[in-house]
């Protein structure tokens, strides 16, 4: 897997930058602060932490951005939050994934009030972050990444926090069968399956087959977090002769 990256924004309600430290020293369960880190008792693992005072920006962008769109009390609490804490999970490998999601759990149970996935564009609230507490690849891949539709495309964003490049399928396709399409082909990659060439064919099993195209991710600057220096794949439909 390469190296990579994710940052979680996690607003939330709390008196001072110190009295976050306090409350995760309380709440989290398991995690202790150490200056600018976050600690994971039991794996060692550290996390970057950063305090910022009120953000109406991020507000106003999680609200836009949620997956499922949130409860009238859910946005008037996101809006009202105090500091935004966030969280910068250096990623080797898939075990580093899953604490990314643990760490921001930590977070929300010392007064997070939902988290902005900054390297995917969509935000949930804490109870939808915190739907389940298994160890689960495919709750973890639905947590960091999401599918927007654009002009020419359907599009994944996010799977940089896996090591692998984004996919886009064209818009001739049926937005039910892209949606399909990406998540089965970036679920395969992140499960371990055969990695793809440019030229290489990605098939289904009732017959349909994609040729991968390999490419540059020019959607966005190198600069935004948005950015996936893996590239963008390109899944061409092949037409049955």
């Amino acid at each position: 897997m390469n190296r990579t990256q994710v940052m979680l924004a996690i607003p939330g309600n709390w008196s001072s930058a110190e009295g976050v430290n306090e409350q995760i020293s309380l709440h989290s369960e398991g995690y202790t602060m150490a200056g600018l880190l976050l600690l994971e008792d039991e794996t060692g693992k550290a996390f970057t932490v950063e305090v910022v005072e009120r953000d109406p920006a991020l507000a106003e962008a999680m609200i836009h951005a949620s997956s499922g769109g949130f409860t009238p009390k859910v946005a008037k609490g996101i809006a009202r939050h105090t500091h935004v804490v966030y969280l910068i999970v250096d990623v080797n490998d898939l075990t580093d994934v899953a604490a990314a999601r643990r760490a921001a759990n930590a977070v929300l149970n010392a007064g997070g009030v939902g988290v902005m996935v900054e390297s995917a564009g969509v935000s949930f609230s804490k109870d939808e972050w915190q739907e389940s507490k298994e160890e689960d690849l495919a709750l973890d891949y639905s947590l960091l990444t999401a599918i927007t539709e654009e002009e020419n495309a359907y599009m994944s964003w996010g799977m940089k926090a896996f090591g692998h490049a984004d996919v886009a399928v064209p818009m001739t396709l049926e937005i039910e069968d892209a949606i399909h399409v990406i998540h089965s082909f970036n679920f395969h990659l992140i499960s371990g399956g055969a990695m793809f060439g440019d030229g290489d064919h990605f098939a289904f099993e009732d017959g349909r087959a994609f040729t991968v195209e390999m490419g540059e991710d020019e959607r966005t600057t190198i600069d935004n977090l948005l950015h996936n220096p893996f590239g963008l794949i390109y899944l061409v439909p092949q037409v049955a002769e």
